[in-house]
């Protein structure tokens, strides 16, 4: 009886205890289970977060159709690329599948601001048709497709039948995979309507705020068909105005005053940071050296420099100097008949630096030069105004007035695109601008040799190489800064040099103020030097050796301690920078 109750109450314990249990297991399974829910929308939520911060390839547009082309030509098309997301974008591509690369296996990008672009370029050289047959179907073109982004670009090749092609290239990012298309279509003669411009890039120059500037576009037809055509308006989004365009700037060296004249000259923008010696003649307004003997020097704020070559001959053998210093290769070679583009230098340090370009040989024609390291802003709304802004053409030739409204802009680099659309397909003229500082005198840089006793003041030591080492010159860095020419208040600085006494002699006076010139042979002007003090100017003192009659030049009221009892001073030069 006693071990029938014990079971009584066992049961009665378990019944207890396991409702409790159970009841408590269920609120832990709960507590578990919506524990396991917040952590899964934790999850959710980390994911959208991330997402969030991630980059997102968007492309406009996915497919260009660049019309028709013929051997001798080239057709251009531009992808515009978009990180929808945040963070850095990487890409790459390999370019269009079932083409031979000649270079890169692949062109790559990084790309920091909220766009970039792809720039393709379809090209049938003259000769592009090794495989002949009666029949003109089976005609093989030997194609080239390049690709350019920043400063990498990739060049494919392939042939291809008369007819027309679809091409894919898949570009693959961390925003994601896409495939663009490029759509052309290769005749034995041009005979659909073909848009062409002269220049393809327009460089408006340097203007001050406020002030509105103009430049024409020549449009003909490289077709046979009628061509329609007309400016594509672009949607500008609020705030575009502060948005960058590029990181770089395509500056010209067209000068449309001299075009037919056949000889060349600087255009008034860039009398100031050019300078031209030797024989250029003019070719369709682009300075253009024959045979060699010629030499341009071009100053430049930026971190790299390339070339815009045009028409040269097979062989054009530059030598290149950067900040007075030779390129690793004496010898730069280009073997191309058509446009290209010459990589000077990259990776510099951002600030000042002057190119200078010598042709030792054969016939080279500039069209400018690619400076990069500086934001070009995209201008603002309203700013450009194209006169006309569609219609048709023949055989006849359209010239396209282009008008820029600076406004209130501050100083700065500035550009944009003109889009436009016609019935061969849609094609770019990129347009830059530089909205300068008013009335700020610009200067060069004047660099000091001494041999003994005699001095000799330069802004082209590149250029005096020679002289310089052939008598043991030593250089002593840059010793003032000169005006360019034409400076309102200031005078060119003239160079004589006396053999017998080896003795330098400067004056802003061609006659030498008053000096006793007998012996000195004059060797031009190195810059101009202000006659009267200007703002930030400081005085350049002259003595003269009362012995030898050496003359030394200086900033320095003292004289550097150079000048002892037999120097006598004989006042200020003129006033430099």
């Amino acid at each position: 009886m006693s071990q029938l109750k014990n079971y009584f109450i066992l049961i009665i314990i378990v019944m207890i205890i396991y409702p409790t249990c159970a009841i408590a297991q269920w609120a832990k399974d709960k507590v578990n289970l919506n524990k396991t829910v917040l952590a899964g929308n934790n999850i959710v939520l980390a994911e959208e977060n991330r997402n969030n911060y991630q980059p997102v390839l968007s492309i406009t547009p996915r497919e260009i159709d660049l019309g028709a082309i013929s051997p001798g030509e080239v057709v251009t098309g531009v992808f515009t690329f978009k990180n929808m997301g945040s963070g850095v974008f990487e890409w790459y591509t390999g370019g269009p599948e079932g083409w031979k690369k000649l270079e890169n296996q692949k062109l790559s990008n990084i790309q920091e601001a909220d766009t970039d672009s792809l720039r393709v370029e379809i090209r049938l050289p003259v000769d592009s048709d090794p495989f002949r047959s009666f029949k003109p179907k089976t005609l093989l073109f030997n194609t080239e497709m390049q690709l350019e982004a920043g400063r990498g670009n990739l060049i494919c090749q392939k042939d291809l039948r008369i007819g027309t092609h679809k091409e894919a290239i898949k570009i693959t990012s961390t925003g994601g995979s896409r495939t663009i298309y490029v759509t052309f279509r290769i005749v034995a003669d041009q005979e659909s309507a073909m848009i062409n411009f002269k220049p393809t890039r327009l460089d408006m120059g340097s203007v001050t705020p406020g002030k509105t500037v103009s430049k024409k576009i020549m449009v003909t037809n490289k077709g046979k068909e009628r061509l329609v055509w007309s400016v594509v308006a672009r949607k500008h989004k609020p705030n575009e105005s502060t948005s960058i365009f590029k990181k770089e700037r395509y500056v010209s060296f067209l000068n449309e005053e001299v075009r037919e004249s056949g000889s060349y000259s600087l255009p008034g923008h860039l009398r100031d940071i050019a300078e031209l010696y030797g024989k250029w003649a003019e070719n369709d307004g682009y300075p253009f050296s024959v045979d060699g003997g010629s030499s341009i020097k071009y100053r430049f704020n930026g971190t790299g420099i390339s070339l815009n070559l045009a028409a040269q001959t097979e062989q054009v053998s530059l030598v290149i100097y950067l900040d007075e210093s030779l390129l690793s290769s004496p010898n730069w070679s280009a073997n191309k008949k058509e446009k290209g583009e010459l990589v000077i230098a990259e990776g510099l340090a951002d600030g000042p630096h002057v190119l200078t370009v010598v042709n030792k040989e054969g016939n080279l024609k500039i069209e400018g030069v690619m400076i990069s390291g500086k934001d070009v802003i995209r201008g603002p709304s309203g700013w450009m105004t194209i006169l006309p802004n569609s219609g048709t053409t023949t055989s006849q030739t359209n010239y396209l007035n282009v008008t820029l409204n600076t406004g209130q802009l501050p100083p700065g680099y500035y550009g944009d695109n003109i889009v436009f659309k016609t019935n061969g397909g849609e094609e770019i003229v990129e347009v830059s601008v530089e909205v300068m500082q008013d009335n700020v005198a610009r200067v060069i840089d004047i660099y000091r040799y001494s041999k003994g006793m005699d001095y000799l003041f330069t802004a082209e030591p590149q250029m005096e190489t020679k002289r310089l080492s052939q008598n043991d010159y030593v250089k002593q860095g840059i010793a003032f800064r000169l005006f360019v020419p034409e400076t309102p208040g200031t005078r060119s600085f003239y160079r004589w040099y006396n053999p017998q006494k080896n003795d330098h002699f400067y004056s802003h006076d061609s006659k030498g103020g008053g000096k006793n010139l007998q012996g000195y042979v004059f060797e031009g002007a190195i810059g101009n030097i202000a006659t009267s003090k200007m703002t930030n100017t400081r005085e350049l003192y002259r003595w003269v050796n009362t012995k030898t009659g050496n003359h030394f030049y200086s900033t320095d009221s003292k004289g550097e301690r150079i000048v002892k009892n037999e120097y006598r001073f004989e006042g200020i030069a003129g006033y430099v920078k």
